[in-house]
């Protein structure tokens, strides 16, 4: 049995049931509650700290839209396995390559594979014509069986027309593009943005509507300078985690 050692503080201006998912998360980060621990009920969490079952849910529903817990359907709530880091971001490297460094097993769908025009939108990111045309890919990639990011890539069909009839399940993209193509990516300009999940990211992701999600969008250089691909990533919020290192540029003296 879980016991929760934290009390609440009623003497604070902050709301109850913040507090009471603060004190689980504090306690999950210290490692108190480790990854496939039971959460106690809303009834049991209602009664030893004195709040009312809904204060509690709300706690809680906070809690698994972050990731912290995981709901199984007729079994309970339980913590969640720690969240992926996506170190890809910080230094260059692909998806692919930095979960299999980690360890983790990757697997790839292929949604869709097709030619078409660019249009206004693409061809802004791509810098070429709007009648242009690029392959247009869309892959949905699980990580240990878990669905966790829908990627689309747009990418000049004048660069590599063949690509268009590779297969890329559970392949690295950029690596064919490297090695049969000569299309190296050498820098990246990248941005984040928070978002909530539609329809289409609750169905194939498996997330409930709404759900936090995280919106990467990039575009890629070879190191002369091409563009050689813009890509789109919606990733679940729940299941991972980006860490950035800053520096300081040096300037003069310092």
């Amino acid at each position: 049995m879980i016991i929760l050692e934290q009390k609440l503080n009623r003497k604070i201006p902050v709301p109850l049931y913040y507090q009471l998912k603060e004190i689980i998360k504090e306690e999950i980060e210290e490692g108190k509650l480790k990854p496939g621990d039971p959460i106690p009920s809303e009834r049991e969490l209602s009664e030893k700290y004195g709040i009312s079952r809904p204060t509690v849910r709300q706690a809680l529903k906070e809690l698994v839209y972050e990731g912290w817990l995981t709901r199984e359907k007729g079994r309970g709530t339980f913590i969640s396995k720690p969240k992926i880091d996506y170190g890809f971001i910080q230094h260059f490297t692909t998806f692919y390559d930095d979960m299999v460094e980690k360890g983790y097993s990757l697997r790839t769908v292929i949604l869709n594979k097709e030619i078409r025009k660019a249009g206004k939108e693409i061809a802004r990111f791509l810098q070429i014509g709007e009648d242009e045309e690029i392959i247009f890919i869309d892959r949905l990639r699980f990580i240990e069986d878990e669905p966790i990011v829908r990627v689309n890539n747009h990418i000049p069909l004048a660069l590599c027309p063949a690509l268009v009839e590779e297969d890329l399940t559970d392949q690295s993209l950029y690596r064919i593009m490297t090695e049969k193509y000569g299309l190296k990516p050498h820098r990246a300009e990248i941005s984040l943005e928070p978002i909530v999940a539609n329809e289409v990211d609750s169905e194939l992701l498996d997330i409930e509507k709404g759900a936090p999600m995280l919106l990467m969008e990039n575009v890629t250089f070879t190191e002369e300078g091409q563009i050689i691909d813009f890509f789109r990533s919606r990733f679940r919020g729940d299941k991972g985690k980006v860490r950035v290192n800053v520096y300081k540029e040096k300037q003069g003296g310092d």
